[in-house]
């Protein structure tokens, strides 16, 4: 049997990956919702899991926020007890924004299993292929956030 035409497994692929974005969402509405959090809080919460302490101009950028969304939503995660901040030992005058102990055995519980079921697929490819799907995932991240910009600035109202 011929293969499919390219057309055909470019479709395939968006369609793919639209799929991705919309059950990523329903487990991220689900985590947000078992931890009491806003979708917004819960992102922030995430990057700093994920990506370790950083500043708030730092989360904000990561998060997709404006410094003033950032704050409120830094303020209800400490609250809440997921989320510290600290002076920056380098620099005293910035601060660190981390994500609490209580924050990141929550994360483990709900995430774990999932993050070990990811890793057994992710094993059975080629170290070449793992860098064709890094590379790709990183070009749609900032194809997303081009489009985010574009819906942003439009005044087609």
């Amino acid at each position: 049997m011929a293969n499919p035409p390219k057309q055909k497994l470019i479709d395939e692929l968006m369609l793919a990956v639209t799929d991705l974005q919309n059950a990523s969402d329903v487990a991220d509405q689900a985590i947000s919702d078992s931890l009491g959090l806003n979708r917004t809080d819960a992102r922030c919460l995430s990057c700093l899991i994920t990506r370790g302490p950083m500043t708030a101009g730092e989360l904000a950028e990561t998060a997709g926020l404006k410094p003033g969304a950032l704050t409120f939503a830094v303020d209800r995660l400490r609250e809440a007890g997921f989320a510290e901040r600290a002076p920056d030992q380098r620099d005293r005058r910035r601060i660190i924004i981390a994500a609490s102990d209580k924050a990141r055995h929550l994360a483990e519980q709900v995430w774990g299993q999932t993050i070990a079921e990811a890793q057994t697929q992710l094993d059975r490819y080629t170290s070449a292929q793992l860098k064709l799907l890094t590379g790709f995932v990183r070009e749609q991240v900032e194809l997303q956030q081009q489009q985010a910009h574009r819906i942003r600035t439009w005044n087609g109202r």
